[in-house]
């Protein structure tokens, strides 16, 4: 009996502090449109996501991407984005949408 009241109490202490993380994920954004490749091999992505988020966007085939964010800064919930990489026909893009996260690390270009 002692042992499940001790359970239980750490249980409840536990909660709170899980429930403080933002694990929650964003829905992705909405693509509207995603062009063909153009002469030197770049594709245009648009669509709409949430206010205040970046956007990000990657080539499964070359594993490179693109962050970038909504081109107006106060419109309402849903913003329009667009992204350019490079991608040929056929290949598959990943889109997602995120707000700033801690942990970043900013440098200089020299």
């Amino acid at each position: 009996m002692r042992s499940i009241l001790l359970l239980v109490l750490v249980l409840t202490l536990a909660a709170p502090a899980a429930c403080t993380s933002r694990t929650t994920p964003l829905p992705p954004p909405s693509v509207s449109a995603v062009s063909r490749p153009d002469d030197v091999g770049q594709v245009t992505v648009l669509g709409l996501a949430l206010s205040g988020a970046s956007i990000g966007v990657i080539n499964e085939r070359t594993l490179q991407g693109v962050i970038t964010t909504p081109d107006e800064q106060a419109c309402q919930s849903a913003c329009e984005f667009k992204a350019v990489l490079a991608a040929e026909g056929g290949d598959t893009l990943r889109v997602w949408q995120f707000f700033e996260t801690e942990g970043v690390h900013e440098v200089n270009v020299p």
